[in-house]
This record gives structure tokens, C-alpha cells and sequence, in this order.
């Protein structure tokens, strides 16, 4: 078989293989809505995980997942669902609605340590869209303001020539800016440090073995971040600051 051969089979498997893919996602879906409209909430949350297992991520199917959890009162993966969703669409409002509503479910009612208002403000902006919405901005305000310098270089019009300069420094400030929220962001998705405890209840300790200081108990349910791992152990830290280990099959990362 020739290369040019070999390459168009390749070629037609893979679009096949993508397309049966496909068809098993839709089936896989709709038998997961319909045993969602049965009250079949268990049956749903393995459909829906199973279309996720599969490689296809939509907020809307973790969102789906999260309520068949939370139905079926399993609140810990519910709250993890939704978490996960937000993470693909933050500031969805039906998914932070379904969200507040789960956490007021948990046992453990943390008070979040007292942050500079610099540091509440940079994350409340670096939390409002995704890394790919941020990174498509900076491209954007970079094209326009090549397109400013331009006008700026071209011009004889005083007027236009003077937009042209301020308006076009005004936007590359602005896309390095919205770069380093892009770049922040990114590594807040990709290092995944934030986690839900999933077991019913833990014991925290001062030290990643079993005979260490027992420090706090924590419930399922509860939103905490991952700062280091030894092993099977992961220290976390929770929302009031204060920090300890657990074993690492006790949580699930957002």
C-alpha cells in the first residue's frame, strides 16, 4: 500500500471512528436525560460521567451530572459537578444558583479568611471568564491596536493621527494586562489545586501519616485547596487558612 493510500485510509477511519463517537455520545445522552426524567438519578450521573469518560467536556453535562448527585442526595459529587462546570462556564447563573444551594447542604460552615481588597478584586476579575475568552481578548486588542499604530504611521490628519498613537498605548497596555489574567488563569486550570472532600467524614492531621497531631474534622461536601502531596497524602488548606493532610482517595479535584 503507497503512502498517499495509507494516508486517505488513516484519514477515513479516524472520521469514521469520530463520527461512531459521536452517535454513541447522542445515545449515551439521551438515555441519560431520559432516566434523569424517570427519577433514575443514579442511572443518569453514570450515563452523564460516561460521556464524560468518553472525552467530551460541556459544562452542561457536568451541570446535568451534578444535578442527578444532588438528587439523589449525594451532595459531595453534586457540589464537585457543579464546581466543574463553572470551571468550563464561570458566571453561569443556574449553575451557581444549583451551587450555593448544594453548599448549604455541608456540614462544615467555614468562614474564608480575610483577604487585601487588591487580592478579592484581581481574582473576582481572573474568576469571570475562561483561559481561552482572556487569551482570544489579548489577541484581539492586539490586532486593534497594531490597527491604531497603523492609522497612526499612515495618517497626515492630525486628529486621527493622534487617536491613532494614544488609542493604540491605551490597548497594548491593556493586552499585556489581559495576558498575564489569561496566563494566571491557565495555571489555575491546569494545576487544578481546588478540591472536594468526598468521603462523609475526615480527620485531618498535622502530618501526612497516620500517627500524626489530629487536628480538625472536615465533612463531604467541602471546598478545599491541594498546596502540596507526599505519596498517597495531600496537605490542603482550607477557606479560614488553616492547613493539614489527608489521604488522597478522601477528595476529588475540581
Amino acid at each position: 500500500m503507497s503512502d498517499k493510500l495509507k494516508f486517505y485510509v488513516l484519514t477515513f477511519l479516524s472520521v469514521l471512528c469520530s463520527f461512531v463517537n459521536a452517535n454513541e455520545n447522542i445515545a449515551l445522552l439521551d438515555s441519560a436525560n431520559i432516566a434523569y426524567s424517570k427519577a433514575e438519578y443514579n442511572k443518569a450521573a453514570r450515563l452523564y460521567d460516561s460521556i464524560i469518560k468518553s472525552g467530551l467536556e460541556a459544562p452542561e453535562i457536568y451541570f446535568n451530572m451534578g444535578n442527578a448527585y444532588y438528587k439523589s442526595n449525594n451532595i459531595a459529587l453534586a457540589i464537585l459537578n457543579y464546581e466543574r462546570a463553572l470551571k468550563l462556564n464561570p458566571g453561569n447563573e443556574d449553575f451557581n444558583f444549583n451551587l450555593k444551594l448544594a453548599n448549604q447542604r455541608i456540614e462544615d460552615k467555614i468562614d474564608a479568611a480575610p483577604q487585601l481588597f487588591l487580592t478579592q478584586w484581581k481574582n473576582s476579575i481572573v474568576d469571570l471568564m475562561t483561559e481561552k475568552f482572556w487569551s482570544k481578548l489579548c489577541i484581539l486588542l492586539v490586532i486593534a491596536s497594531l490597527l491604531l499604530f497603523a492609522l497612526f504611521i499612515t495618517t497626515q490628519h492630525r486628529g486621527l493621527k493622534q487617536s491613532g498613537f494614544f488609542g493604540g498605548s491605551i490597548l497594548i497596555i491593556l493586552s499585556v494586562t489581559i495576558f498575564f489574567v489569561a496566563r494566571h488563569k491557565y495555571y489555575l486550570t491546569i494545576n487544578g489545586t481546588e478540591a472536594i472532600i468526598t468521603s462523609p467524614s475526615i480527620t485531618v492531621t498535622g502530618s501526612p501519616n497516620e500517627k500524626g497531631t489530629k487536628l480538625f474534622i472536615l465533612h463531604e461536601g467541602t471546598k478545599v485547596n491541594i498546596t502540596q502531596q507526599d505519596s498517597s497524602w495531600v496537605e490542603i488548606k482550607i477557606a479560614n487558612g488553616n492547613t493539614g493532610w489527608i489521604k488522597s482517595y478522601q477528595l476529588e479535584r475540581i
